[in-house]
């Protein structure tokens, strides 16, 4: 019995390592990525001039910046025990999350007007990125919210949904010219994200938690949708009916 209860202690432990590294590291990458753009935005001109910051996007980034960070407390607080202290940050975060939807939108859709997009498309189709990123998030985080006493489907939602920061923070890294080939592997590289997460379940479960696998198919269809849309310049005739676009 003793040997057991030894046995799930390391595994709990092991667990809470790997979502609170998992955690620091998503981090990492979004400041990495968005340093030359927003957090440094006055160091940096890379990959194109940076256009100035609105309200909204600084509005935007800053509150994406509070909930990584509340993100990275959750994971800290669990292997701490605090799960007292997790619960009422996680009802703060969940409240942080539902502003930045709208803000979201508006961000994706007002920088039709800024001319914010990369030389191998145009503003409107370049919108569809953000906007198709938009869905999976809100999704992982209603299931994170909804299931949130059942642990394993909560915490692999929630970090579902901090990997579907990934793509916009990766796709600032400089790996390539601005081209649509090098979009669709930073692209890749994003979707590749959920990997050490189907790994893990791998190796603790035996198999890919349901979760998970919903998590990277979503990432992999909204990748799919971006570079459809972005390869024929379908969007364009969409996005000029979308509430608030060029405002």
């Amino acid at each position: 019995m003793a040997t057991i209860a030894h046995t799930t202690t390391d595994r709990l432990s092991a667990e809470r390592k790997f979502y609170s590294r998992y955690a620091l590291a998503l981090t990492a990458l979004v400041f990495l990525g968005f340093a030359p753009s927003f957090y440094l935005h006055n160091l940096f001109s890379y990959p194109r001039p940076n256009p100035t910051l609105t309200a909204t996007v600084i509005a935007h980034g800053t509150l994406l910046t509070l909930w990584m960070l509340a993100f990275v407390a959750q994971t800290q607080l669990v292997a701490a025990g605090r799960r007292d202290l997790h619960i009422r940050l996680g009802q703060a975060s969940f409240a942080m999350a539902l502003a930045i939807l709208p803000l979201m939108y508006l961000v994706s859709v007002w920088e039709v007007a800024r001319n914010n997009a990369p030389p191998f498309t145009d503003p409107l189709n370049w919108s569809v990125v953000p906007l198709a990123t938009i869905p999976v998030y809100a999704i992982m985080l209603w299931i994170g919210w909804s299931r949130r006493r059942q642990a394993p489907v909560h915490k692999r939602a929630m970090l579902g949904a901090a990997l579907m920061l990934m793509h916009p923070a990766i796709g600032r890294l400089p790996l390539g010219p601005p081209l649509l080939a090098v979009f669709a592997l930073t692209g890749t590289l994003s979707v590749a994200t959920f990997v050490p997460l189907l790994l893990w379940d791998r190796r603790t479960l035996g198999r890919v938690h349901p979760v998970s696998l919903l998590g990277i198919s979503l990432a992999g269809l909204s990748l799919a949708v971006q570079l459809a849309f972005l390869a024929t310049g379908a969007w364009a005739p969409i996005a000029r009916h979308l509430p608030g676009v060029g405002s």
